[in-house]
C-alpha cells in the first residue's frame, strides 16, 4: 500500500507489477483460509470493486483506474466488509484534507488528489483500530 502511494505521488500512476504482487498475496491469503475454494473467493473479491467503482471512473474520472485496482487488491486480502470500511474512511479522510488545504490556502479550487494516500491512510487507521 505504501509503495503504491509513493509511486502514485511520483508518477501519478500505480504500476501493474505492484498490483500483481498484491493479487498474489490475495491468492495466498484466500488459499490459506479456504483451501482450493479460495480461488473462487479471490476472484469474487477482486471483481466487485471494479463493478462498484467503474461508473466513477467512466463518468467523469472521479477516481483513477489505479485506485480501483488498489481497492481490488485490498478486497482480496481483507475481504468485502473491511474494504467497504476502507472506502468510506478514505473518502472521509480525503474530504477532511481538502477542507484543511482549502482553509489554509484561503480558497477552494479543483485539484488532482493522490487518492491512494487516503486509501492507504484509511487502511492503516482501520487496521490499528481493529487491534485495540
Amino acid at each position: 500500500m505504501t509503495v503504491a502511494s509513493l509511486f502514485d505521488a511520483k508518477e501519478y500512476k500505480i504500476p501493474n507489477q505492484l498490483i500483481i504482487l498484491g493479487y498474489l498475496a490475495g491468492i495466498f491469503v484466500n488459499l490459506q483460509q479456504y483451501g482450493m475454494m479460495g480461488i473462487a473467493y479471490f476472484i469474487l473479491k477482486a471483481v466487485w470493486p471494479y463493478i462498484c467503482l467503474s461508473m466513477l471512473y467512466l463518468f467523469g474520472k472521479q477516481i483513477g483506474s489505479g485506485d480501483i485496482k488498489l481497492f481490488s487488491v485490498v478486497a482480496t486480502i481483507i475481504g468485502a466488509k473491511s474494504t467497504v470500511d476502507v472506502m468510506v474512511a478514505s473518502v472521509m479522510i480525503a474530504a477532511i484534507a481538502v477542507v484543511a488545504v482549502s482553509i489554509y490556502e484561503g480558497h477552494l479550487m479543483k485539484r488532482n488528489l493522490h487518492y491512494s494516500y487516503y486509501i492507504t491512510a484509511a487502511f492503516f487507521f482501520l487496521q490499528v483500530q481493529s487491534i485495540r
